[in-house]
């Protein structure tokens, strides 16, 4: 499935994050503008939620989010496994769909 991006979005604005993944879409906080002169703040973020994209391919949709949010529940946001994985990955480098995926958005 097609990953959809929004900028400029409420949700991640509430909850006083960078972006956030609720797929098929990627929410950014920040304007198109913004992101685009900060590339490597955008570049890093945008491979955190790519992370949480494969997360919900591999688990798929509903067994993704539940488990989150229980593990969120019990743990806090810090402690979260599936934020972890995401952070631990976040300065890898690119697999080729992340690649396409940045260069449709940021032309990098």
């Amino acid at each position: 499935m097609k990953i959809r991006r929004k900028y400029n979005n409420w949700i991640p604005k509430i909850l006083r994050v960078g972006a956030i993944t609720l797929y098929p879409f990627i929410l950014w906080s920040r304007d198109k503008t913004f992101l685009n002169e900060n590339m490597d703040y955008t570049k890093r973020v945008f491979k955190h939620e790519y992370v949480h994209i494969d997360q919900v391919r591999r688990m798929g949709w509903f067994k993704f989010y539940f488990k989150y949010l229980v593990e969120q529940y019990h743990t806090g946001y810090k402690q979260n496994r599936y934020e972890l994985e995401a952070w631990d990955k976040q300065f890898n480098q690119f697999t080729d769909e992340e690649q396409k995926a940045f260069d449709e958005d940021f032309g990098q």
